[in-house]
């Protein structure tokens, strides 16, 4: 080839690098293709408050401290404030829904996106409460001798389903979830029994009107001898999520049983563990069980699931400190360092923050976060920025 056909060559590789390179930041998802800009939205707290966030794919979100809550966009003003006095706040809430209240308390305050919806008062301390996507609460209290577990359908204050449970019939065992089906037909109730070995126990319980309060009304349940309960919860009418500390199980409540649709066991502990609505939800792995590590996963691994199974993988490359969901994705970081995931595991941007995070989660979509640090949270918005990458 002639030195001028080498030259014409050349410029020519160097023109279908250049299209190959702005194809790639035109197109391309990655680190170097987004920037973070400040809306100049925020909500201020103190330091000590004890703030908590929740979102639910929308451009709204739940803000509670020991002040109050509050239901806020991510611009403007809050749609509704509520002002409570609490020691030790603590928030459950799932998808518009949230319950509010206190470890030990006896007020229990529900709240949806127009506000408040009711208002439950209980005769017994608090040892845990569960709200559903519909608005049902289940408490557990403990009272004298044991514990009672309640359940509230939304707007009412007197409960539909009660379980009287005493220290005389099992002394070592304890309840530690409960949850109501999204249609209100069942309660579940899930227990750690210490009786000679470790057990956790799931029971399902008929919510139906014409069944009586109580163990009569006990008709499927199941057993995970050796296992330690992480979550459990409903994803939709008869179906229901069992995370333990050795295995996901998905179970569908037919007849009078409780049927395994799928199971994947786990050789990691679960260093994070996240919710979305619809039957979502993802984990990041940690440390592995077992000196045995050839079925572990690498630690920080994060794997995503809908109702039916796993839908994607993402390898973090560091143990994660933080995981939130909205809009089908994920958000998983490592002290200041953040990546946002689709579904199926793909990367869609990242952010090195330069200060401490308390949490970060999706507002308006994948683009659109709450980035919340020591004394305020501010609203971000994603923007391309064609080669830069840009750190807070």
């Amino acid at each position: 080839m002639s030195k001028k056909g080498i030259f014409v060559f050349g410029i020519l590789l160097l023109a279908l690098a250049a299209v190959a390179q702005y194809t790639f930041e035109l197109f391309g998802v990655g680190a170097q293709d987004m920037r973070m800009e400040n809306t100049g939205q925020y909500i201020a707290y103190a330091l000590d408050s004890n703030p908590s966030f929740h979102s639910n794919n929308s451009r709204f979100y739940f803000f509670t401290n020991r002040s109050g809550i509050r239901y806020l966009p991510s611009g403007g003003e809050p749609r509704w404030q509520e002002t409570l006095t609490l020691t030790r706040p603590r928030m459950s809430a799932r998808g518009d829904i949230a319950a509010v209240g206190e470890d030990g308390g006896r007020v229990i305050r529900v709240f949806n996106a127009s506000g408040p919806m009711s208002i439950v008062s209980l005769d017994n301390p608090a040892h845990g409460f569960f709200i559903n996507e519909g608005g049902d609460l289940c408490v557990i209290m403990a009272v004298d001798g044991g514990y009672h577990v309640h359940a509230f359908r939304r707007h009412s204050t007197d409960p539909f389903f009660r379980l009287n449970l005493y220290h005389r019939d099992n002394p070592m065992r304890f309840p530690i979830a409960a949850d109501v089906s999204e249609n209100g037909t069942y309660v579940a109730v899930a227990y750690l029994n210490l009786y000679r070995n470790l057990l956790t126990e799931v029971q399902i319980f008929s919510a139906d009107r014409n069944v009586r309060f109580g163990t009569e009304a006990l008709f499927a349940g199941a057993d995970f001898p050796d296992e330690t309960l992480i979550a459990m919860r409903f994803v939709s009418d008869n179906r229901i999520l069992i995370i333990t500390d050795r295995r996901v199980s998905m179970q569908s409540v037919i007849g009078n049983a409780m049927e395994e649709d799928w199971m994947l066991p786990l050789y990691n502990r679960l260093d994070q563990l996240a919710f979305c609505i619809g039957g979502r939800f993802a984990f990041v792995s940690g440390a592995p069980i077992s000196p045995d590590t050839r079925d572990a996963d690498p630690v920080g691994t994060v794997n995503i699931f809908d109702i039916n199974g796993q839908t994607g993988r993402f390898y973090l490359g560091r143990r994660a400190t933080h995981l939130t969901m909205g809009h089908n994705a994920v958000i998983v970081g490592a002290d200041r360092y953040f990546r946002a995931i689709n579904s199926r595991g793909a990367s869609l941007w990242q952010h090195t923050a330069r200060h401490d995070v308390r949490d970060i989660l999706f507002l308006d979509n994948t683009n659109t976060v709450l980035i919340a640090g020591a004394t305020r949270a501010y609203v971000w918005r994603w923007q391309r920025a064609r080669g830069e990458e840009y750190i807070q």
